[in-house]
């Protein structure tokens, strides 16, 4: 059947793109023998806000090349080919869960709690000499810090007054030295002057570097899902490291996600970013939770962190010692501009790609009026889809080569991959289409946490179809194994601290960086 020419561009175009980004990453679709079927047209630009950038790509493609990759990896341990199928008038909402639904528990939407009127979420500040930075403060303890170095209240009046006292470059330099999540917005220009600019640009999206010639890890052969047996730990935090196990864990893997004992994260991210993965808390403070960890380590097929660069090698885990010990371990760091570079070890999220990128010029009309881009939050779940790529090419190339692996996604990274690859201005033609959009298909499971409903995953894999075989735990409330495996934890062992102890540590620490901040602060002012 001759099929209609929107539906013919739309489909040119997704798969001359989707080959683009395989090749960033080393990979081919054509190295398999499983099919692709598109379905639809892909939505109008006006329909899912493409403007400036193709949304409907940008949702497609990565998790589309992960399902590839995924029955790559099947195949080559003896599963047999099958077809993929993505329906592109849905593919906009997976760039993140609330574009197209209400992710509820219980029918009740997920709490936001400190999100709400956060003034270092979404604001867009101007400085003294007419630029525009991104301060965050994603966590509680980052606007404590950020309304201490500022002094100023907690509103987005207070903070806007407070930064138009600052010119960029004295801000931007001031926050770097006091650990404070901020950006100064760049054009796609002026990105590619500066030092980081310019060695990402000669990186690939992740780039994937080999250590050393160890066999690789033995896997079962025939497998009934492709990543079966695959063990991922993830000390992570966000949403792009904990995406990535949880776009491991649906195509089988056994992921394991550990937080800081005293940790947090927002229902509304841990509900959909660590679907699929066990839970658990370890304090790596105490001896017996980090000879654990090695424990963990030693078993392992994959480490995904995403902490700023330091926050685990003060506690050991550093490159040099994970390989020691699990030589063949793929190690992946999740980081804002990642792991090499001038800028490797500045802390940030997602809004910090979006800013130094050159995306929110693109997005708005230029540096001096940014904007941001449809839906905000938009490089956390494609890096997290990325990194999960990532991970899938280096276990295909170990399983015929061996070594170990250091990957290195990073937040601006895929910024700069949007604003190269999805721009809407690469694609004239889809400005003639007017296809329609679709809500995406929902998933309806119970979890430790109540009745969810959430996306169902964009591919349909019809040998394999993408699942949770483990739902979703209460934040923490998983023994700190993995999911079917037979290693054991002595919960008697344990030796927990105590309440004064803690809360003593906490204010000492709190007490001190106080000190700091204000101190970095003055000096700047006062220069």
């Amino acid at each position: 059947m001759d099929l209609p020419s929107e539906i013919k561009t739309s489909h040119r175009i997704t798969l001359a793109l989707l080959d683009e980004i395989l090749e960033d990453f080393g990979l081919d679709r054509k190295h398999g023998l499983s099919s692709i079927k598109l379905i639809g047209s892909l939505p109008s630009n006006t329909e899912t806000k493409s403007d400036d950038i193709i949304m409907s790509l940008i949702g497609a493609i990565p998790s589309l090349a992960n399902a590839i990759i995924a029955t790559q990896i099947f195949e080559a341990r003896g599963g047999a080919p099958q077809s993929i199928e993505i329906d592109l008038r849905r593919a906009h909402n997976y760039l993140d869960p609330d574009i197209g639904m209400t992710p509820t528990l219980n029918d009740q939407e997920i709490t936001l709690d400190v999100v709400a009127g956060n003034p270092f979420i979404s604001g867009i500040y101007e400085t003294a000499d007419s630029r525009h930075v991104v301060p965050s403060a994603v966590y509680v303890d980052l606007v404590y810090r950020w309304s201490t170095f500022l002094q100023c209240a907690v509103n987005s009046e207070d903070v806007a007054r407070a930064i138009k006292g600052w010119t960029s470059r004295d801000l931007e330099s001031a926050a770097e030295a006091a650990g404070l999540p901020l950006a100064v917005v760049q054009s796609t220009e002026s990105w590619a002057s500066t030092d980081q600019g310019k060695h990402l640009s000669n990186l690939p999206i992740v780039p994937i570097r080999k250590i050393g010639t160890s066999p690789s890890s033995s896997l079962p052969d025939q497998p009934s899902r492709p990543l079966e047996g695959i063990k991922v730990l993830c000390l992570t935090h966000a949403i792009a490291g904990p995406s990535a196990g949880r776009t491991l864990a649906e195509h089988g893997a056994s992921v394991l996600q550990i937080m800081y004992t005293h940790g947090y994260e927002h229902p509304f991210v841990y509900t959909y970013a660590n679907l699929g993965c066990a839970s658990s808390r370890l304090n790596l403070n105490r001896d017996s939770d980090r000879s654990h960890m090695w424990r963990l380590v030693r078993e392992a097929h994959v480490w995904i962190d995403s902490y700023r660069g330091g926050a685990l090698a003060k506690f050991g885990f550093t490159d040099g010692k994970l390989h020691e010990i699990n030589p063949s371990l793929i190690i992946s760091h999740v980081r804002l501009y990642g792991t090499t570079g001038p800028w490797s070890e500045k802390a940030g999220f997602d809004m910090q790609g979006s800013a130094s990128s050159g995306m929110m010029a693109l997005c708005g009309q230029g540096p001096r009026n940014p904007a941001w881009p449809p839906g905000q939050v938009i490089n956390d779940y494609t890096t997290g889809y990325y990194g999960a790529l990532a991970i899938q090419a280096a276990i295909l190339r170990q399983m015929k080569e061996g070594g170990g692996y250091v990957l290195s996604p990073s937040l601006t990274g895929t910024a700069m991959s949007i604003v190269k690859y999805f721009r809407t201005s690469r694609f004239p033609e889809l400005a003639h289409i007017q296809g329609g959009k679709l809500p995406p298909q929902e998933l309806t499971m119970t979890t430790g946490l109540g009745v969810l409903k959430t996306l169902q995953p964009l591919p349909v894999l019809t040998g394999t179809p993408l699942q949770y075989s483990k739902s979703l735990s209460a934040m923490g409330s998983d023994l700190p194994l993995f999911p079917g495996g037979t290693m054991t934890y002595d919960i008697a062992a344990v030796q927990p601290s105590k309440k004064e102890d803690v809360l003593r540590a906490f204010k000492s620490a709190n007490e001190k960086k106080t000190r700091e901040l204000k101190d970095i602060s003055a000096r700047w002012t006062l220069a």
